[in-house]
């Protein structure tokens, strides 16, 4: 039997009965994902194992925090300065970690294969030096992409010394970033803004507002309570892009392996670091500090802690010198989902992070309030229609696994599927017909095909546009049907707009804090652990959902369960202004 690794070896593969696959990942863009996916003898995947999930996440998250205070060190030698953890911390740490859990579970997905007797592994031709990644950005659409797992995977049964076939096919890399630019109206605009930024007066930029996904009136509103001149979005960074230097890579000279995983690992982060890191260092971060407010007292972001190199870099400099960094949370999960990895590493790197309304007892510079993107005058916006359709909203997650998240990864998402498909099927004819399902826009760039699914199951009546706003497609609906542990849940609570939940708990992990809230939900019938429960239950509220959902106990647990999770206010704008202007100690 042959061992299939990615979707690349399945399309070049003639005979695929005699083939074993190493993840559900394999079968890209079928439409009948569900029936392939018991049509294959498929590798079971190590995470499905929760007791080990947790487990391995411990181990890593130590083995992250060892590396890191390693790497800073030989990054600060290697560039000649002398910057603290936390500085590296917030230049590298969202990379390390990302690379360093996607390596280990790429490399136990391989070592699971080996329980196979007789299994054929296979290698196609590839350059090593192809799959090292310019930026973050770079690094992120590298690791959900069948060809650049095609290579890890081969890392893997290489480094393990498990015996395989050299086939005359090779993986070419063709997507390296391409810097023509678009000219289009659009591009004009930024360049123009941009142009006016830089020449705003250092003083008007005390109080930084970097990266948020706040609507551009809120902006500008919040920018005009402060007293500041509008600075709307980051900085362009244009720098030359160097080829990969090996004797820099080789410089860095790790030492922190234990076991045999951890030597696999030390020698692929300087075969993978992004070259911004280390090639590119010294002009992109001198760069980069010219394009950015050369003096703020206080920095505040939603999302700039992640993908945007040029503000981590500026961002690590001002905070060495003295600068506050305040991150505003930017989505659901927070506070709620046992793992969270990203929310982990945004908390251990701000002086203060803004809740919507939870506190943790682990970290104590978490302060709830009122959140901007769920302000209170949006429910006006939104009429609720009883008899109006139900909009059903999906989730998705990349067909790989990127992140420590607790929820559907890699092929569990099949089982997430087949929820959606028995709870569509236990619905009455009445409300088959109301319903819309809007699928998550992400689902076609991340190979699932979702639409084909439904359609092979026969709902393509029920496919809506996903490119509207989920508050326009709410408009005139009678009930929000949510499906996962996100934003749009919070959405619908906090606009007190009609709400059935239902998810997998034993994907959908929930910590501790929150179980209580969660249960809660549950208790008064708007959270479900069973599709077909959800189903029923719409069944029996679809001739008059306004009624139900105005029942004493409903609108009980939803304010309480808002005032934790997602706290809303009219004022929302205002508390935020006091709370910058405060922690910058500015008037």
């Amino acid at each position: 039997m042959k061992l299939i690794k990615t979707s690349i070896d399945l399309d070049n593969q003639k005979d695929s009965s005699a083939s074993v696959l190493l993840g559900t990942w394999c079968i890209k863009k079928k439409i009948d994902l569900l029936d392939q996916v018991n049509k294959y003898k498929i590798v079971p995947y190590h995470w499905n194992n929760n007791k080990k999930f947790k487990n391995d996440s411990d181990y890593l998250e130590n083995l992250h925090e060892r590396i890191l205070l390693e790497l800073s060190n030989s990054l600060n030698n290697l560039h000649g300065i002398k910057r603290n953890t936390r500085y590296w911390r917030i230049v590298i740490g969202p990379w390390l970690r990302f690379f360093t859990d996607v390596l280990f579970d790429r490399y136990e997905t391989i070592k699971q294969s080996q329980r196979y007797k007789k299994l054929d592994y296979t290698i196609h031709k590839y350059n090593e030096s192809d799959i090292i990644p310019e930026d973050f950005s770079e690094f992120f659409d590298y690791i959900v992409s069948d060809k650049w797992n095609e290579i890890i995977f081969s890392e893997c049964i290489k480094y393990l010394d498990i015996n395989y076939i050299n086939i005359d096919s090779s993986i070419i890399f063709d997507t390296k970033k391409n810097n023509k630019k678009n000219i289009n109206l659009k591009g004009i605009f930024k360049k123009i803004l941009r142009l006016y930024q830089s020449i705003i007066p250092n003083h008007f930029n005390k109080i930084a507002i970097i990266s948020t996904n706040i609507s551009l009136i809120k902006l500008l509103k919040l920018q005009l309570l402060l007293k500041q001149l509008p600075y709307i979005i980051p900085p362009l960074i244009d720098y030359k892009i160097k080829e990969v230097d090996f004797s820099i890579r080789d410089s860095l000279n790790l030492s922190f392996s234990r076991n045999k995983f951890e030597s696999f690992l030390s020698n692929q982060i300087t075969k993978n670091m992004p070259k911004i890191y280390l090639e590119s260092f010294k002009e992109y971060r001198d760069k980069s500090l010219k394009k950015y407010p050369s003096n703020p007292s206080l920095i505040y972001t939603l999302f700039g802690y992640q993908l945007e190199d040029g503000f981590k870099f500026w961002c690590a400099e001002k905070l060495f010198l003295g600068t506050k960094l305040i991150i505003g949370q930017h989505g659901g999960t927070f506070g709620i989902s046992y793992f969270n990895q990203t929310e982990d590493h945004q908390v251990s790197i701000a002086n203060k992070f803004i809740s919507w309304g939870w506190k943790s007892k682990l970290y104590k510079n978490i302060t709830p309030m009122p959140s901007i993107n769920l302000n209170g005058n949006d429910v006006m916006s939104i009429s609720q229609r009883n008899q109006g359709p139900f909009i059903h909203v999906l989730g998705c997650v990349p067909r790989y696994f990127y992140n420590f998240f607790s929820m559907p990864i890699a092929g569990q998402f099949s089982n997430y599927l087949k929820d959606q498909i028995n709870f569509l099927n236990e619905l009455n004819n009445g409300n088959l017909k109301k319903l819309k399902i809007r699928e998550d826009v992400s689902s076609i760039k991340w190979g699932w095909n979702i639409e084909g699914v439904l359609k092979k199951n026969g709902f393509s009546d029920n496919i809506i546009n996903s490119n509207i706003s989920i508050q326009n497609q709410l408009k005139g609906s009678s009930l929000c049907i949510c499906t996962h542990n996100g934003t749009v849940f919070l959405e619908t609570l906090a606009l007190n707009f009609p709400t059935i939940i239902f998810w997998n708990s034993s994907y959908y992990e929930i910590r501790p804090e929150a179980i209580d809230s969660i249960e809660m939900l549950k208790d008064v019938g708007i959270l479900y652990d069973c599709p077909k429960l959800a189903a029923k239950k719409i069944n029996n509220i679809s001739d008059d959902v306004s009624s139900w959902w105005q029942e004493e106990r409903i609108q009980n647990a939803r304010s309480l369960f808002v005032r934790k999770y997602a706290l809303n206010s009219d004022n929302s704008l205002n508390y935020l202004k006091e709370f910058l202007t405060k922690e910058a100690n500015v008037e």
